[in-house]
This record gives C-alpha cells, sequence and structure tokens, in this order.
C-alpha cells in the first residue's frame, strides 16, 4: 500500500508523561521526522519529562507543569489562541490529557481505538488507530502515525545530549546501575524487596569487580529507603535524588549493565542499547518490557498471574496487572545471578 502524503502538515502530539513512555514517543517523532522534514510539529509534554528530550532539533516544544492547577488553566487558555492544527495525536488516554484535548483545535483527532482507551478518551477524538490488543506500548504508539499514511519506522532513540561531568564523579569505571524502586502509586507492587538486592551486589562485586550505583527518584520514599544500600558494602555508591535526568542518561552511557523493575530508568537504559535485567512479575514485558531488548529481562508474570489471578496468560486480559505484595518474591536472587552471569561472559 502507497502512503499518504501528509505534506505541509502541522501535527500537534498530547504525550505529557511518564518518563518511560517518554522514551517510546523519540522513535515516533524521528519517523515523523525522517518521512517529512517539512512538518510542523508540535510536542505538548510536561516539564519533567521536557528536559530529557529538549535538544530534539525542529520540534516546537509546548511545556506543562502539572503541579499548579492555575497553571495548567493558563496553559489550556494559551492553546486555544494557537489557531488549527491539521492533526492531533492524543496519545494519552488520562484524565488531564483528556481535558487538555478540549482546548485544542484540530481538524483530525486521533486517538485510541476501544483496546487501550479508558477514561471516557472516546469522547475527545473524532478517530482511532486501527490497532488491535496485544501489543508492545511502543507497537501502539506507532498506530497512530500509521493512521495518517506512515507505514514506515525510524528506531531512532539519538537525543542529542551531550557527556556532562558525572563519570568524573565516580571513583570505578567498571560499574553497574540499579533502579531498585518504580512508580509509588498506590497498589503497585513492581518493586522487589530490598534485601534481594544484598546477594546480587556482593555477588556483582566479588566475581566481576564492578562496583555498584543505585539510583532514584527524589522522594522521600526513594531517598529514606536507598540508605540499607550503603550498609552492603564501600563499593556501593547511593545517589539517589541526586540527578538530573541528563545526569541518569549519562550514567547509563557508561554502565556496564542495567538491573531493576519496570521503570523509566529501565527504558533509558534500552534506549541506549544497554544490557537490562529486567525485573517484572506483576505486569507483562512483552506489554512493558524493553522494545526489543528483552533477552536478559525475568519474566514471572505467567506463574504469577496463575498464582495470584487464577488465569493463565491466554486468559489474562492483555495489560492486567497482579495486585499483590508477593508477586515479586518469585524472583529470586539465583534468577537474577545467573542474568548477570550470561551478560557478564558475553
Amino acid at each position: 500500500m502507497s502512503q499518504t502524503p501528509i505534506l505541509k502538515k502541522s501535527i500537534c502530539i498530547l504525550r505529557l508523561s511518564s518518563i518511560g513512555d517518554i522514551t517510546h514517543m523519540i522513535p515516533i517523532v524521528k519517523t515523523l521526522q525522517s518521512f517529512d522534514p517539512k512538518l510542523d510539529i508540535t510536542w505538548i509534554i510536561n516539564k519533567t519529562e521536557y528536559s530529557l528530550v529538549k535538544n530534539i532539533k525542529n520540534i516546537k516544544f509546548l511545556i506543562l507543569d502539572k503541579t499548579s492547577w492555575l497553571e495548567n488553566i493558563r496553559f489550556m487558555i494559551k492553546l486555544r489562541k494557537l489557531g488549527t492544527f491539521d492533526i492531533l495525536l492524543h496519545m494519552q488516554v488520562s484524565f488531564r490529557a483528556n481535558l487538555i484535548s478540549l482546548f485544542i483545535n484540530a481538524s483530525r483527532k486521533v486517538g485510541f481505538n476501544s483496546h487501550y482507551s479508558k477514561n471516557l478518551h472516546s469522547l475527545f477524538i473524532n478517530e482511532t488507530i486501527d490497532c488491535s490488543a496485544n501489543k508492545h506500548v511502543l507497537d501502539v504508539f506507532f498506530s497512530f502515525i500509521e493512521k495518517i499514511g506512515i507505514k514506515s519506522r525510524t528506531l531512532d532513540w539519538n537525543i542529542s545530549i551531550p557527556e556532562n561531568n558525572l563519570k568524573a564523579n565516580i571513583s570505578n569505571e567498571k560499574y553497574i546501575v540499579i533502579n531498585p524502586f518504580t512508580s509509588i502509586r498506590r497498589f503497585n507492587y513492581r518493586e522487589w524487596k530490598k534485601d534481594n538486592y544484598k546477594e546480587i551486589i556482593q555477588y556483582i562485586h566479588k566475581k566481576y569487580a564492578l562496583d555498584i550505583i543505585i539510583v532514584g527518584g527524589n522522594s522521600d520514599y526513594e531517598i529514606d529507603n536507598a540508605k540499607i544500600f550503603e550498609t552492603y558494602g564501600s563499593y556501593i555508591r547511593n545517589i539517589v535524588g541526586k540527578t538530573t535526568l541528563i545526569d541518569l542518561y549519562n550514567l547509563l552511557r557508561n554502565c556496564r549493565l542495567y538491573i531493576g523493575p519496570d521503570s523509566g530508568t529501565l527504558h533509558i537504559a534500552s534506549m541506549l542499547s544497554k544490557p537490562i535485567i529486567g525485573l517484572y512479575a506483576t505486569s507483562n514485558p512483552n506489554r512493558t518490557g524493553p522494545y526489543k531488548n528483552n533477552n536478559f529481562v525475568i519474566n514471572k508474570y505467567p506463574e504469577a498471574i496463575m498464582k495470584y489471578n487464577d488465569k493463565n496468560i491466554e486468559q489474562a486480559k492483555w495489560g492486567e496487572r497482579i495486585r499483590n505484595k508477593n508477586a515479586m518474591d518469585l524472583i529470586k536472587p539465583s534468577d537474577v545471578i545467573n542474568k548477570i552471569d550470561e551478560v557478564l561472559s558475553i
């Protein structure tokens, strides 16, 4: 099938968050630019996530500070004055994103279909993507540009971030990065118990003489809980809450291996093509795992969904989560150690 030309079109992308999904948006933007360098692309994005992708060229960013509802209102009023876009790619189903879309003038408003829609998303669009269920998040995102006639894919994650001097502050050039944390949302249950990391950290240092760097966000929960890692050995550096997204990107750029549960950090490591030992039990890595980089992912989701939801993988709804705090215990330190040996023996 020939591709529909979209020359001289103005496209507005509405995708505010999260870090992981923003990494998935990068190939979408790069595909649009590669298909037609003359496209006028505007991306509506949250302030925090913008700091990661701000160096992408030839994109107009509209930056939302979600911490202030007053600023949100001003932002939406500003959107009304932008004129009419040819196409809105409404790529987020949150209530906030749906509300913002009301203030965007666009001839075509393309959104998720019934497989992926929620929060009354269908009321805010006039077209839906053609995408079956059981797809990885990035493949679903590509369905948006397929809808407007672009069948090619540019899997390019280059975001032009210069190296900073963070690595100069790391005593050992050979190191592994671990982020033991993930979203703090209620009933999330994606984190592995902190005590489980002790065995694998000591194993890594003893067998491979690699230092360990612990990273995480700046929430009180993460900062307080990260202190336990400092007791595991002097070769561990705890920099939780002390890095920007650019710092984190550069730190991951130079690491030997990344270990952790599903998080934005995992997806940044994946876009840098780092070996990743992803820890998955409460969510399906075939949906949210590192894209085409899952050789070393530990996938206990099929076992967990049978044990805690009484379903086999074929019976489970795509994207179904396991809301049991014990599910991640299905991953044993020995599972991770075996994967470490696989990675570091290559």
